[in-house]
């Protein structure tokens, strides 16, 4: 009888020792799986917030540009075209005041600065806001932000924008004003980039 009664602790024993190797290891992957969910739910919401960023600061743009006009100062309502900073005047306030408003790329993150007319004779040197409009844009050198096409842009793939900078009587040619932002927040990680453009007709231009 006390063969059997020890028999029966040890497998007992045994029983107890694999029930908690079995329960270890279920807590381990279950931990493992909602870390791995609350990461992946966290990226999916990262990535969504700024796709939404970037979607409505190219609604923002594309309307800015559209309305664009004569400065205050008397000045042409294109200031500069580049690759990655867009410089331009509208009144993007509605106070009867035409603000001088600059786009530019600076470490992966679109900024607006605006600057108000001030003074007489009006001019544009008091201080900049500037605020950021759309963060982890990934273009580069070989992906413009912004592109500039003149009145013969046919709304062709073929249709090659201006060369950049566009500077000086150019300026006057620019009829037309393409936005392509590039949105990646984790390079390493899909789902892949995306891109996010708009094309803006300028209304008041010389053309």
């Amino acid at each position: 009888m006390k063969s059997s009664s020890a028999k029966q602790k040890g497998l007992t024993l045994i029983e107890t020792v694999v029930f908690l190797a079995i329960f270890v290891f279920a807590l381990t992957a279950l931990s493992g799986f909602l870390i791995y969910t609350y990461r992946a739910q966290g990226f999916s919401l990262a990535q969504a917030s700024a796709i939404d960023s970037a979607r409505r600061g190219v609604s923002q743009i594309t309307k800015e540009i559209r309305e664009a006009i004569q400065s205050d100062s008397g000045t042409y309502l294109l200031e500069s075209c580049r690759d990655f900073e867009l410089i331009f005047y509208s009144d993007i306030d509605k106070d009867d005041q035409v603000e001088r408003v600059r786009y530019f790329l600076e470490e992966e993150q679109l900024k607006k600065g605006v600057s108000k007319p001030a003074g007489q004779p009006v001019d544009y040197s008091g201080s900049e806001e500037i605020r950021i409009v759309s963060e982890c844009v990934k273009n580069t050198s070989s992906t413009p932000l912004f592109y500039y096409y003149d009145q013969s842009y046919a709304g062709q793939e073929t249709d090659l924008p201006l060369e950049t900078p566009v500077a000086g009587d150019l300026l006057d040619e620019v009829t037309l004003i393409g936005i392509k932002m590039k949105i990646d927040i984790n390079p390493e990680r899909a789902p892949n980039v995306l891109d996010i453009q708009s094309k803006s007709q300028l209304r008041n231009t010389k053309q």
